[in-house]
């Protein structure tokens, strides 16, 4: 059997960054899962930014469906991390917005994300970082085309 070396450590390096936020995402903030982390703070980043964050920006930065998309915000929403809030310039449209519960955990997740990032490049030099963050981003590429031609 074919074990593709880069798919395969990528899956394992995946699994063992889950299972490391995971653990220090407990119960302290109600078992926020590594994914919902992520959003919450892409969500705010936008805030910041002057940004509404729709559920589309969220599928598009994330490379997840609509449907997963659609799951993971309606549990959010039921978990008392984001409200969804119709906009005044179009009724279809609601924004992704913060409740003062997510807001309270952003701080202790992005140092919780800083930790993962310190564990990750640890004995890394920045050459040695550019060049991954390099690589990944130029598979991603040829993952999201292959995407799109499979759906032409």
């Amino acid at each position: 059997m074919f074990r593709d070396p880069i798919g395969y450590r990528i899956k394992t390096l995946s699994n063992l960054m889950k299972r490391n936020m995971d653990k220090h995402l407990g119960p302290q903030h109600d078992r926020a899962t590594m994914m919902q982390t992520w959003i919450i703070g892409f969500v705010q980043l936008r805030d910041s930014e002057g940004k509404d964050t729709f559920q589309k920006d969220i599928e598009e930065e994330f490379s997840i469906n609509r449907s997963t998309t659609s799951e993971m915000l309606t549990l959010m929403n039921k978990r008392g991390l984001i409200e969804r809030v119709p906009v005044d310039y179009d009724g279809r449209l609601k924004k992704i917005v913060l409740t003062k519960k997510s807001l309270e955990i952003h701080e202790w997740i992005n140092q919780a994300m800083m930790q993962l990032h310190d564990k990750l490049t640890d004995g890394l030099t920045t050459q040695q970082i550019e060049t991954f963050i390099d690589v990944a981003d130029h598979m991603i590429q040829n993952m999201s085309k292959n995407e799109q031609e499979s759906t032409d």
